[in-house]
């Protein structure tokens, strides 16, 4: 896609390259979208979603439960299945609001060294899903597939360097929520939202690759969406190798709105 047709006034001011190590893609991989949303937003915009679901983990145990459990939405359907999941109670490290509980992948926690990667199945094939990134680090993975093969994998140090390139970066560190305000400073948190343009997948693979957490919140799937690009007035455009900051003009009457683009294909 041209960065004409993702923006309606844009200028590249300067680029840096990315080493192609940094994403991981298989020959067929499908076309997304990622975008990160503002500092302090926990929950998907759901202007552009259709058919949303959303999962906030605070109606299950907390602990470890290898086997998971089956999203079912309010009406008795069933959205996914979780597998080898692990519960946490609200800290410094996770929970949306500061309250409820979340979703973490973390062998020093479980107690169970298999806890490095936490699946869910899908009962429906969708184009998008959003969560919040919490305690975020760059030993994270996480990995899109559609029967069984893998679309789209991404190491969550992509993330992390793009924060890092804005201008308002600290606002992306430390807890934002009231009970644990600014605590776990050196970590990232933030929403961040994939757009498979091309494509559907039916299962998404949690992977932790270190000795961290993956910690994430309000996980959010939609069968379809009717744009990747909200409200754009700085951007990121993300091709295979290189990385270019984009201004653009708003294209939605929101004050002072900044999200973050990488459009991969």
């Amino acid at each position: 896609m041209k960065i004409a047709n993702l923006v309606s006034k844009a200028a590249i001011v300067s680029g840096v390259i990315l080493s192609a190590a940094i994403v991981s893609r298989p020959a067929m991989a499908a076309s997304f979208t990622i975008t990160i949303e503002d500092p302090g937003v926990m929950n998907a915009n759901s202007s552009n979603l259709s058919n949303r679901y959303v999962q906030t983990f605070d109606g299950q145990a907390t602990g470890f439960n290898e086997n998971g459990f089956k999203w079912i939405d309010s009406n008795g359907q069933t959205i996914g299945q979780y597998s080898t999941v692990m519960i946490q109670d609200p800290d410094q490290y996770g929970a949306a609001g500061g309250n409820g509980k979340y979703f973490d992948v973390n062998t020093g926690r479980s107690g169970n060294a298999n806890q490095t990667i936490a699946t869910l199945k899908l009962a429906n094939a969708q184009k998008y899903f959003g969560f919040w990134w919490s305690a975020g680090d760059s030993n994270n993975k996480l990995e899109f597939l559609s029967n069984g093969t893998s679309v789209y994998t991404m190491t969550t140090a992509d993330l992390v360097n793009q924060i890092n390139s804005l201008s308002n970066k600290e606002a992306y560190y430390g807890n934002p929520n009231s009970p644990f305000q600014d605590q776990n400073s050196g970590e990232a948190y933030a929403f961040i939202n994939f757009y498979n343009t091309d494509g559907t997948f039916d299962e998404i693979r949690f992977t932790n690759i270190g000795a961290t957490g993956f910690e994430s919140d309000n996980h959010t799937v939609a069968a379809n969406f009717t744009n990747t690009r909200a409200v754009p007035e700085s951007s990121f455009v993300l091709g295979i190798g290189s990385i270019a900051f984009v201004g653009a003009a708003s294209v939605m009457t929101r004050t002072k709105k900044k999200k973050t683009v990488f459009k991969l294909s």
